[in-house]
């Protein structure tokens, strides 16, 4: 349909908005500054075959530098363009001016010198810009900015240089004479079915602010509001106006009306509750905050006050926005029931230093974040789910084990990326939590669970044992922990002040773990991070206490899954001195080794090897069965 040129093609806003021009059938060019970074998005993306089927081309460019910084080769490839889509830059409301000239306004005389020239030589079909929402200017007050520039002088210079830029591409499309669409984006925010938001910036600075409990006194309160959008919801706007087949100059907000948004004061009480700390009592003037952050003492508080120019306590105009969005039918309001995953992604974010989870792709299972590799075979997707001190993202080298099978590994309620589940009853909030996370599995599943993940999924078999075709319990607690954990209060504050070594001591007279050696490091990386989130460390403390009880550990037959014990296998490390195996699972097919209660992550290959035995096993067993 169209030859389109995009910048920022591997930023939050861009990758997702390649993923919908690439259904369509345009052929797509990408300026990028890392060819190694445009791999990763393509993997991350799906995006592999729609590059190697030439749909998608990569050229190595930088925004700022003369011409684009293109070779040859690559400034005649661009130059046949019939869209161009300006995406590029960098989400950094601290740079400084120099940078941010650069990043903004230079890279905005660059690429109109480009498309002066692609106009000039076969005709530009369309120039779509990306912008800020608080950008003041429009398609009524361009042509005269002088009072709006100094009103603007005062703006931090990520933000003026941004409204220069936008400024100045008005000003070169009116005078080549090529159609302008001006997008004027508000806070972008994960995408509408699993909420994943890797651009922290944003609503990232409030969440972090309440995780550090900085937020008894919201900015704006009943007063102001935060404009959010789906990125996905943005790139389907962008792609539509891409399609356009005769475009108009105009300027679009993209944005939910404000009635239909939360208040600050809203947003900020929904926010505590999914990070698990007290809600606000009270608010406070943007105006007086903002000036209170500029201050010396503010500023060891670390939140940038050039933050607070998002909070708005006025309306913008969306007729033309719901004019694009009526016509071809887009969704545009957010998902209230997506936030607390934007909430939790973002907190998750925000504590964690590394996330490889290269080959796994986040997704979504009922009230549950997953990591998912899907596969295209008849075998039953393998779902793991793991124990306390843990999460999804620890058993991805058990995982990475079975390249033969779809795999999707859940964060519990309150772990990771999950929102916490907010029942009365904390098990029963988790094995509710899980159920229905697997029916939302089209065919039957093999579950393993590690610690209190065996636990839980022995619950689950109970509940669904049509939905699970085998069910594997990794080193499972099925009795009571020990009695120092009863007090989720004080284990609560245990927890936040464990140190490296101190946790290492403790997994170690736990006996988790044979030996210091056989701590994976990346391991005691993620758990000191993952504590720093409160959710976490109070959502930790409170399964801990609840598994000292001995009511927790209670089954709807002596055995679980009595009737069907056959599809059940169990591996037990013996060098566990903490728990033991009741002896009314004896009659489980049970596999013993000379192991610590942590063997699925400090031996996850040779836990695989243990696991697809027993699968075989199992496997061999029942179509013998109905032979």
């Amino acid at each position: 349909m169209a030859h389109i040129l995009i910048t920022g093609g591997t930023g939050f806003i861009g990758m997702h908005t390649l993923q919908q021009l690439s259904r369509e059938e345009h052929t797509v060019t990408v300026l990028v500054r890392s060819l190694k970074k445009w791999e990763q998005i393509c993997r991350q993306m799906n995006l592999e075959t729609a590059w190697h089927t030439g749909k998608l081309t990569p050229v190595i460019g930088d925004l700022s530098a003369p011409a684009l910084g293109l070779s040859p080769s690559d400034r005649k490839r661009v130059e046949t363009a019939d869209v161009v889509i300006h995406a590029g830059g960098p989400m950094d409301i601290l740079l400084g001016e120099e940078e941010a000239r650069g990043a903004f306004l230079q890279a905005a005389e660059e690429m109109l010198t480009l498309a002066a020239h692609i106009h000039a030589s076969k005709g530009l079909r369309h120039f779509i810009h990306l912008v800020g929402f608080k950008s003041p200017f429009n398609h009524h007050n361009w042509n005269a900015p002088e009072p709006v520039i100094a009103h603007s002088e005062q703006a931090p210079p990520y933000e003026r240089m941004k409204f220069l830029a936008d400024l100045r591409i008005r000003q070169g499309a009116h005078k080549e004479g090529f159609p302008l669409s001006v997008i004027h984006l508000s806070v972008v925010i994960g995408d509408s079915a699993h909420g994943d938001t890797p651009q922290t910036v944003g609503l990232g600075i409030l969440v972090a602010s309440t995780a550090r409990k900085l937020t008894g006194l919201i900015p704006g309160g009943k007063s102001h509001w935060l404009p959010m959008v789906h990125v996905d919801h943005a790139a389907e706007f962008i792609s539509v106006l891409a399609k356009e087949t005769h475009p108009v100059s105009e300027t679009y907000y993209l944005m939910d009306e404000r009635q239909q948004s939360p208040t600050m004061m809203e947003l900020g009480t929904n926010m505590a509750k999914e990070l698990r700390v007290r809600k606000p009592w009270g608010s406070i003037s943007p105006a007086w905050l903002s000036s209170i952050l500029g201050t010396p003492i503010g500023r060891k508080l670390g939140i940038p006050k050039e933050s607070l120019d998002f909070i708005v306590d006025v309306d913008y105009p969306l007729d033309t926005t719901r004019a694009i969005q009526h016509k071809h039918g887009l969704t545009q309001a957010v998902n209230t029931d997506v936030l607390p995953f934007v909430i939790t992604d973002l907190d998750y974010r925000i504590a964690h230093s590394r996330m490889d989870t290269d080959g796994f792709v986040r997704s979504r299972r009922g009230p549950l974040a997953t990591l998912e590799r899907r596969v295209d075979n008849v075998n039953p997707p393998i779902v793991f789910v793991h124990g306390t001190l843990s999460g999804a993202d620890c058993l991805i080298p058990l995982a990475e084990q079975f390249p033969e099978s779809s795999v999707c590994l859940v964060d519990l309620p309150g772990f990771g990326r999950s929102p916490y589940h907010h029942q009365e009853d904390i098990l029963e909030g988790h094995i509710e939590s899980l159920v229905q996370a697997i029916q939302t599995f089209k065919t039957p599943i093999r579950l393993v669970g590690h610690s209190f993940g065996g636990l839980l999924t022995a619950k689950v078999w109970e509940r669904l044992p049509e939905r699970i075709s085998s069910l594997h319990l990794l080193q499972p607690v099925f009795h009571p922990a020990p009695r120092r954990y009863r007090s989720a209060r004080i284990t609560e504050s245990v927890l936040g002040r464990l140190s490296e070594s101190g946790l290492r001591k403790q997994l170690l007279s736990q006996t988790c773990f044979e030996s210091m050696e056989a701590i994976p490091p990346a391991y005691i990386t993620y758990v000191l991070e993952e504590l720093r989130s409160p959710r976490v460390k109070k959502t930790t403390a409170e399964a801990l206490a609840m598994l000292t009880r001995s009511d927790s550990f209670r089954f709807a037959s002596e055995i679980p899954g009595l009737p069907s014990k056959e599809k059940v296998s169990i591996v037990w490390g013996m060098k566990d001195q903490i728990y033991t195996l009741p002896e009314q699972f004896h009659g489980l097919h049970t596999l013993h080794i000379p192991a610590a209660h942590h063997f699925p992550i400090s031996q996850p290959k040779q836990t695989a090897h243990w696991l697809k035995q027993h699968i075989e096993q199992i496997t061999d067993v029942l179509s013998g069965s109905v032979k």
